[in-house]
C-alpha cells in the first residue's frame, strides 16, 4: 500500500508539472528557448509550486486521493487538479490567439489541436474517475507537438535528403522572429530540364543527389533546403561561412560532374544574399532570390550574382508596384500619353503612338517596362490594356480634329492580349461603339511575338485585317527575327529598334547594315519607322537613307492629352 501511494504521488506531481511545462513550451515557440531561470521566476510558476506542495502533503491529508483496503478513493480537492490543467490550457489558448502573427498559422493550429485533445481527456477523467485519461491526453499532446513541429523527418526531401521548402519557411520564420542573423546562398540548376531531355531523368536525379551531398559537405550547420525541383538554398550564420561556401560552390560547378553518360557541366546560377534576415519574412527572401536569379544572363557557364543595395532597392520597388497594380487598375490610376511621329516627306507629325503611364503615390512615376511586365506576369495585362484602349477611343471621339491632322494612332498589344480569346473582337467592337473608323487604328506587335508565329496568332490578326485595322511590327532588330516567319503576317509598317543605332557613327559596318535594312524593307513595300532618334545627327542620317517616319525625343517626347492638343493647335496656328 505504501509503495502504491508513493507511485500515485509521483504521478500526481507529474500531472501538476506537465501543464506548466507545456505552457512554457508553447511560449518558447514564439519567444525562443526559455532558460532555467525563467521556469522559477515567472509569475505563472506560483500555481504549480503551491499545488506540488499540496500533493506532497496529500500523503498525510488525503485531500487529493487515498488508498485504503486496496481501493483508490478520490479526495475533496480531486477536481482542483483538473481545474488547474484547464487553467493552463486556457492560458495557452489565450496566449496563442494574442500572438497569432508571431506563431504563424501552422504552429497556431497545432497548439489548438493539442488543447482540444487535452480538454477532451481531462473532461473524461473528471467525469469518470476510473478512466485515467489526463496522462494519456498529455502524451497525445506531446506527440502532436513533436510529430508536427519538431519532427525533422517530416521536412526531409525524399530524393536528396535535404530539408524541403516548408521547413525553410518555418526555419527562417523562427530565425527572423528571434532576431537571429543569417545569410543565404541559392544554387539554381537552370539547365536541368535540358539535361533531363538529353541524358534522361535518372541522370538528372543523380546530379541533384550529388549536388545536395556536396552542399551538405560544404555547410557545417546542415541547413540545406531543396526549394524547387532544381533549386537549393543554403543558410549560414556567419559571413566567413557564407564566403567559404560561395567560393567552394563556384569551384565545384566549374569542375562539372562525372556520370555514366560522361562528363557533364551544369551552368548553375549561384546567388548570394547577405543579411537575408533583414528582408523581414520568408516569402520576401524567396521572392528576392527569384528576382536575383532572373537578372542572371542566359549562359552556359556557372554564374555568380550577389545581392547589393541597388538590386534590393529595385526588388522592393518592383514589389511595391506589384502590390499597388490591382488597386491602380480598380481605381483607374493610369494615364495615356501620346508621342508624335514625324514624316520628313510631309514635314510634320502624321501619326501618334499611345503609351501608358502610371504614377505611384509614394514612388512617383513608374517605368512602363516595369508595370507592364508585372501585369503580364500576373495575368492582368489584357484588363489594363482594355482600360487604356477605351481612354484612347474616348479622347479621339472628344477631339475629332485629330483625325484630320494625323493618319492613325498606334497602340501596343502584348502577347497575352493577342492570344486571349475574343479580346481582339472586343477591341474592334469598342472602336465601333465610339463611332470611329477601324482604319484610324494601328496595332503594334513586337518582333518576339511575330517570330513565334502560330495558327492562333494568324487567326487573331485576321480579325484586325478584315476590320481594316493596320498592323505595325515593333522593335525590329532587337532580337533574332525570322524574316520568313514575320513576312507571313500582313504588316504595313516596320519600326527599327533603337539598338540598331548603337555605334553607328563609330563603326562603318553598323552604318551599312542599318542603311541596307531600310532599303530592303522599303523595296518590299513596308513603311519604315526609325525609332529612338535623339540627336540632329541621327535624324539627318536616317532621313538621308529614306526612312518614312521618325520617332524619338529629337522631335517630341511622349505628351499628356493636354500638351498634345496644345502642340497640334500651335502647329495649326503656325500653318
Amino acid at each position: 500500500t505504501g509503495l502504491i501511494k508513493i507511485i500515485l504521488t509521483i504521478l500526481y506531481m507529474l500531472q501538476v508539472l506537465m501543464p506548466y511545462i507545456l505552457f512554457l513550451y508553447t511560449r518558447s515557440l514564439r519567444l525562443g528557448n526559455l532558460k532555467i531561470k525563467e521556469l522559477i521566476t515567472t509569475v505563472w510558476s506560483v500555481p504549480p509550486v503551491l499545488l506540488e506542495i499540496c500533493v506532497l502533503l496529500n500523503y498525510q491529508t488525503g485531500i487529493f486521493f487515498s488508498y485504503k483496503n486496496s481501493t483508490y478513493v478520490r479526495g475533496s480537492w480531486y477536481l482542483y487538479l483538473y481545474y488547474y490543467a484547464l487553467f493552463y490550457a486556457v492560458l495557452i489558448a489565450i496566449d496563442s490567439v494574442i500572438h497569432y502573427r508571431k506563431l504563424g498559422f501552422r504552429k497556431f493550429s497545432v497548439i489548438w489541436e493539442f488543447i482540444l485533445a487535452e480538454f477532451i481527456c481531462v473532461a473524461i477523467q473528471a467525469r469518470f474517475n476510473d478512466i485515467l485519461m489526463t496522462g494519456f491526453g498529455l502524451t497525445i499532446g506531446i506527440m502532436i507537438l513533436y510529430l508536427t513541429i519538431n519532427n525533422p523527418h517530416e521536412y526531409t526531401d525524399s530524393l536528396t535528403n535535404t530539408f524541403n521548402s516548408q521547413y525553410f519557411l518555418d526555419w527562417s520564420w523562427e530565425q527572423i522572429n528571434h532576431r537571429k542573423a543569417f545569410h543565404i546562398i541559392a544554387i539554381d540548376l537552370n539547365q536541368l530540364r535540358r539535361i533531363n531531355t538529353i541524358y534522361g531523368i535518372k541522370t538528372g536525379n543523380y546530379l541533384l543527389i550529388q549536388t545536395a551531398q556536396k552542399l551538405l559537405e560544404m555547410n557545417n550547420s546542415q541547413n540545406v533546403f531543396r526549394i524547387t525541383g532544381k533549386r537549393f538554398l543554403i543558410a549560414l550564420s556567419s559571413l566567413s561561412e557564407y564566403e567559404a561556401v560561395r567560393n567552394n560552390a563556384q569551384k565545384y560547378f566549374n569542375l562539372g560532374f562525372e556520370t555514366e553518360k560522361g562528363h557533364i557541366l551544369i551552368p548553375a546560377i549561384i546567388c548570394g544574399i547577405m543579411d537575408a534576415d533583414k528582408l523581414g519574412n520568408s516569402d520576401d527572401i524567396l521572392s528576392y532570390t527569384e528576382y536575383l536569379l532572373s537578372l542572371a544572363p542566359d549562359t552556359q557557364d556557372p554564374f555568380l550574382i550577389q545581392s547589393s543595395p541597388g538590386t534590393l532597392k529595385s526588388f522592393r520597388r518592383k514589389k511595391a508596384v506589384e502590390i499597388f497594380l490591382p488597386t491602380a487598375i480598380e481605381e483607374d490610376c493610369f494615364e495615356v500619353y501620346y508621342q508624335p511621329i514625324f514624316s520628313p516627306e510631309e514635314n510634320g507629325y502624321v501619326t501618334l503612338e499611345a503609351l501608358s503611364r502610371l504614377r505611384h503615390p509614394k514612388l512617383g512615376p513608374i517605368s512602363p517596362d516595369l508595370f507592364i511586365s508585372i501585369a503580364e506576369q500576373n495575368g492582368i495585362i489584357a484588363r489594363l490594356g482594355y482600360l487604356q484602349f477605351r481612354k484612347i477611343c474616348r479622347f479621339i471621339k472628344e477631339n475629332p480634329e485629330l483625325m484630320t491632322k494625323i493618319h492613325n494612332v498606334k497602340i501596343n498589344l502584348s502577347p497575352a492580349e493577342l492570344l486571349k480569346q475574343d479580346h481582339c473582337s472586343l477591341l474592334i467592337d469598342t472602336i465601333r461603339e465610339y463611332g470611329l473608323k477601324p482604319s484610324f487604328f494601328q496595332f503594334e506587335i513586337t518582333e518576339t511575338v511575330a517570330t513565334e508565329y502560330c495558327e492562333s496568332l494568324y487567326q487573331t490578326i485576321s480579325i484586325f485585317t478584315e476590320a481594316g485595322v493596320g498592323l505595325c511590327l515593333d522593335d525590329f532588330g532587337s532580337g533574332y527575327a525570322n524574316l520568313n516567319t514575320v513576312l507571313k503576317l500582313p504588316f504595313t509598317d516596320i519600326k527599327l529598334d533603337r539598338s540598331l543605332l548603337n555605334g553607328i557613327f563609330e563603326n562603318t559596318n553598323v552604318e551599312v547594315f542599318y542603311r541596307n535594312i531600310v532599303i530592303a524593307l522599303k523595296n518590299m513595300g513596308f513603311h519604315v519607322i526609325a525609332e529612338g532618334i535623339e540627336t540632329q545627327k541621327e535624324m539627318e542620317l536616317v532621313t538621308k537613307w529614306g526612312v518614312d517616319l521618325i520617332q524619338g525625343f529629337y522631335y517630341s517626347k511622349p505628351l499628356s492629352c493636354e500638351k498634345l492638343l496644345e502642340l497640334m493647335h500651335s502647329l495649326s496656328d503656325g500653318a
